[in-house]
């Protein structure tokens, strides 16, 4: 390579790494106005009573399924909402700038779950059946990456809830 293509080939990735944390820092910008956390508390509200003595927060979880040698990657989203002992979860989805939801949500407590499993940053919820039924972790910062992480919302102070809140959960499910 000469010495000029070298100087395009780092003059070019520079300028995407510019570009890349430019993005970020305007995300997180437009985060912080809380315009779609207020969007995903409009979803608690209008399906579950009560939800002004609980938490609400914005929750995420993406997974990994291999067929051969094809990986697909599936992203799933959720309103949240819990305080000691309650945990109110609701798919969502995000389209055209609203937020609408994609069932009327699960309670879940001690007396309808069987086990709680942290998985990295995650935590898997499991019915009394052994079933699956919802994966997720509340992350203090979420910025828009594309079509399918479409959400820029800032929660420092929902995540350490939230993080309070699980491990307190587990114990109680888990006994």
């Amino acid at each position: 390579m000469e010495p000029k293509q070298v100087i395009l080939v780092v003059a070019f990735i520079a300028v995407a790494v510019v570009v890349f944390l430019v993005k970020e820092a305007i995300n997180k910008k437009k985060g912080e106005s809380g315009e779609d956390l207020a969007k995903v508390r409009q979803v608690v509200e209008k399906l579950l009573p009560g939800s002004g003595s609980y938490t609400i927060a914005y929750a995420t979880y993406m997974t990994d399924q291999s067929v051969g040698n094809r990986i697909t990657k599936y992203y799933y989203h959720y309103a949240i909402a819990f305080k000691p002992g309650s945990l109110f979860v609701v798919p969502i989805k995000y389209s055209g700038g609203e937020v609408s939801w994609q069932s009327n949500g699960t309670l879940l407590t001690r007396e309808n779950l069987g086990q709680l499993k942290p998985k990295g940053d995650s935590c898997a919820f499991y019915g009394k059946d052994g079933k699956e039924l919802y994966a997720f972790c509340v992350y203090a910062s979420n910025t828009k990456q594309d079509k399918y992480q479409p959400f820029n919302i800032q929660q420092k102070e929902q995540a350490e809830a939230y993080k309070t809140f699980l491990k307190e959960f587990i114990s109680q499910v888990n006994g």
